[in-house]
């Protein structure tokens, strides 16, 4: 049976100023996938105006009774150890609150993510964990390369188990260079915090896995962590000629989940992989997340066609 009537994968964005007028890479985008029908897809100059479009999208779904599935391309959490470190508790919602009161993204994009690296780096002994900055820019405390940070042993993990998992996952370390994803989620966590306690929508979002574990949530909407690029094969090949990257990667992973979805497929996948341990699901559920997908690649492609 079908879990969701509204499926929307979004493709976040840690610019720091709006997004050209002219649609571009590297910016947000995201993809509705309607009964299975992909709409064309929307592109979003900033986050602030991404959060209140999506708030009001969601709205709009729920009050037509239907189910929504919110894929986001970004970590929903930490290696384990990170929010109990910061915060007392080890507690992936503790951590989004941290990072929530610390964050300051305006309406024109203009945010302090470094400063709040540099934070999260002094509360570690050594130099690190999180890096990747221009060289110019003036946060010491953030170094320019992985090889500057020091006491790596007294530090967090490198990865997350789901990072592991996925192939050509980045670290949630890296704020900056090709495939970094560190400022996408220092942004985008206090993002995702403010839509789930949205008022139009407060109360009906699930945030797999944290609420609920390792299986299909009951909430009417539910939010969960995807890495589009397990679909880069399917990607370049049914992307259309010249059709932005970003845009035909929320495209045909919309279409995929709601394809797979609508064959009675989509259920096996909210509970991970069969190869995890006990103690690895229970980090999972409480302070790393999963990724929604990993260990079905084979299905998600062939969905995607």
């Amino acid at each position: 049976m079908r879990l969701f009537d509204t499926h929307i994968v979004v493709d976040w964005s840690a610019r720091s100023k709006p997004s050209p007028a002219k649609p571009t890479r590297d910016a947000i985008w995201w993809a509705l996938a309607r009964d299975g029908v992909v709409a064309r897809p929307a592109y979003v100059r900033t986050r602030h105006a991404a959060i209140n479009r999506l708030a009001r999208l969601i709205a709009a779904e729920r009050a037509a009774r239907r189910r929504v599935l919110v894929g986001f391309d970004f970590p929903f959490g930490y290696p384990a150890g990170v929010a109990l470190h910061l915060t007392g508790r080890g507690s992936a919602f503790a951590l989004w609150d941290w990072l929530t009161k610390r964050i300051v993204d305006d309406e024109r994009n203009a945010n302090n993510r470094y400063a709040v690296a540099a934070e999260i780096n002094r509360c570690y002994p050594g130099v690190g964990p999180c890096w990747g900055r221009p060289a110019t820019w003036p946060y010491p405390d953030v170094p320019a390369r992985a090889h500057a940070r020091t006491h790596r042993a007294a530090q967090p993990a490198e990865r997350r188990i789901a990072d592991v998992h996925a192939k050509g996952a980045k670290t949630v370390w890296q704020l900056a260079y090709t495939g970094s994803v560190g400022s996408q989620v220092l942004l985008g966590l206090p993002a995702l915090e403010r839509l789930r306690t949205a008022r139009s929508i407060a109360g009906s979002v699930a945030v797999w896995p944290f609420d609920g574990g390792l299986a299909v949530p009951d909430k009417p909407v539910v939010f969960a962590e995807l890495y589009p690029s397990l679909l880069r094969t399917a990607v370049a090949r049914y992307a259309k000629p010249s059709e932005i990257h970003d845009r035909a990667q929320v495209r045909l992973n919309a279409r995929a989940f709601a394809s797979l979805d609508a064959a009675g497929g989509l259920a096996s996948l909210f509970h991970g992989s069969p190869a995890l341990t006990a103690r690895e699901r229970r980090l999972i559920e409480t302070e790393e997340a999963w990724v929604l997908g990993v260990g079905h690649e084979a299905v998600l492609h062939e969905a995607a066609g």
